[in-house]
């Protein structure tokens, strides 16, 4: 039987921290991570033949945002969070319902976004074509756009579950709560366009010659508008501020976890 090559990705290196120096004692150096706001002045730990590192209790502080910083930010400036949810809990440990639930949303947004750049790029490449060059290019886009309306939407969706699935007073700011439902109205067109070809509107079945505007998208190249039934979505700034403002609260949940857990420890 063959290897088993899979790979967790809990296995191997998870974070790096700066160590500075925090006095001797003997062939006992101590050392400590930086402190918040603390600058850098560029010491070394200098350990000789013999000396033992000791790091005291608390001498070790990691900060999820430091965690975060190691994500390079992509087009647009969202830079993918699932790996800060992953290497946090990894290391700080967490209940496995509310880890899930974290890094499935994580996933969600981060799946949004890669569509969504690919859905810019693929626009931008069909702006600039002619004839039938163009018009595949925009169905490509279009396929794209399709796909992070419908990610984008799952991921509000948890966010604005989060409290009533886990009690920690998360507000979603009001930007975003105008922006869900023309999201939502979005997503389940494309999730079930199979039903707006048959002119439904919705599951029930109500028949509606406007379910068929989906289809029609004429602004998307020229101006990244989306349409249906009389709402409008800007894909390239509504969507990037939705993905942006989620993003941001999923790194409030952390803070508001560890704060939870500190009056409860």
């Amino acid at each position: 039987m063959a290897d088993d090559k899979r790979q967790d990705p809990s296995d191997g290196f998870l974070f790096s921290a700066r160590l500075v120096p925090d006095g001797r004692e003997g062939n006992k150096v101590y050392a400590r991570s930086l402190r918040p706001g603390e600058e850098d002045t560029g010491e070394g730990v200098n350990l000789n033949a013999g000396d033992e590192l000791v790091i005291r209790p608390g001498g070790l502080v990691i900060n999820s945002d430091e965690i975060d910083a190691l994500s390079p930010r992509g087009f647009g400036g969202y830079a993918p969070v699932a790996n800060t949810i992953w290497t946090w809990y990894s290391i700080m440990g967490e209940q496995v319902g509310f880890f899930v639930y974290l890094f499935a949303l994580a996933r969600r947004l981060d799946a949004a976004h890669a569509a969504w750049e690919l859905a810019m790029q693929e626009r931008d490449k069909a702006g600039n074509e002619q004839g039938i060059g163009r018009r595949i290019g925009f169905f490509r886009a279009l396929s794209e756009a399709e796909v992070a309306i419908i990610a984008l939407h799952r991921g509000m969706n948890m966010l604005a579950r989060f409290n009533s699935v886990f009690s920690l007073g998360l507000e979603v700011p009001d930007s975003l709560k105008l922006l869900e439902p023309v999201v939502k109205e979005m997503r389940d067109a494309f999730e079930h366009i199979d039903e707006r070809a048959q002119g439904k509107i919705n599951q029930r079945g109500q028949m509606d010659a406007e379910a068929l505007t989906i289809f029609d998208q004429p602004d998307f190249i020229e101006s990244s508008v989306l349409r249906y039934r009389g709402r409008s979505l800007h894909f390239e700034e509504d969507v990037l501020a939705a993905l942006l403002g989620c993003r941001e609260l999923i790194l409030k949940v952390i803070d508001l976890r560890v704060a939870a857990q500190n009056r409860t420890g």
